[in-house]
């Protein structure tokens, strides 16, 4: 017995419908990715912007106020990445890596501007990383820039810490021979080398009266 004309064209009726189905499913994949392929190209032009206009500039300022900094070039770090090592020196006692970054947003929308902090050794609470988000579509550029420069800032109030944090700058502490003050080597008024040895003063008057009488306050430091 052979099946009826109603089953054949429920069968076919079937069939197209799936086919249809795979047709919009196809569709709406070719639209997702071309509509991700663009959402690509905006970041990439954001991005690039943002680095080039507002991140490295600010960057390069921050990195001239320090004879110690060295901003990387940008062919040694990703694209969308300004990275600045600070060197190890009797002032700045550690070694720090600050970067900051551009990236795609945790949705396609948005993109991410990334601050990320690193000071060896740790001997103090610091704000390591932060990020902020704006549209992509309308991107605020003044105001990436205002949370770029506040961030520049912010590190710059935690670098400069290290000159005075007692666990940094423990091996910079001398005794002031005279007065018997505590008296940083990077801040000392004045110092004087006596007998092979270099010793450091608070003020300029400790430094007259030891150099006096040296055999005297040197005597006493033994």
């Amino acid at each position: 017995m052979e099946a009826s004309e109603q089953f054949l064209a429920r069968l076919d009726s079937l069939l197209e419908q799936a086919d249809a189905q795979r047709g919009l499913h196809q569709d709406h994949m070719r639209q997702r990715m071309e509509d991700e392929a663009r959402q690509a190209d905006q970041f990439n032009r954001v991005a690039s912007r943002l680095m080039a206009a507002v991140v490295r500039p600010r960057m390069e300022t921050l990195a001239d106020r320090f004879a110690n900094a060295k901003l990387l070039d940008p062919t040694e770090s990703s694209g969308a990445m300004c990275t600045c090592v600070f060197g190890h020196t009797t002032r700045f006692p550690a070694t720090t890596r600050l970067s900051l970054s551009v990236s795609p947003g945790e949705r396609l929308e948005h993109v991410s501007l990334v601050y990320h902090l690193q000071i060896l050794p740790v001997f103090m609470q610091f704000k390591n990383m932060d990020q902020k988000d704006f549209a992509l579509r309308s991107m605020d550029e003044p105001s990436a820039a205002q949370w770029v420069e506040d961030r520049l800032a912010e590190f710059a109030m935690t670098y400069l810490q290290l000159e005075t944090a007692k666990h940094y700058q423990s091996e910079n502490m001398e005794t002031d021979p005279v007065c018997g003050m505590p008296v940083n080597r990077n801040w000392a008024a004045a110092k004087v080398e006596y007998g092979g040895k270099t010793y450091y003063f608070c003020i300029d008057e400790c430094r007259r009266r030891f150099e006096a009488q040296a055999g005297r306050y040197v005597q006493k430091t033994k």
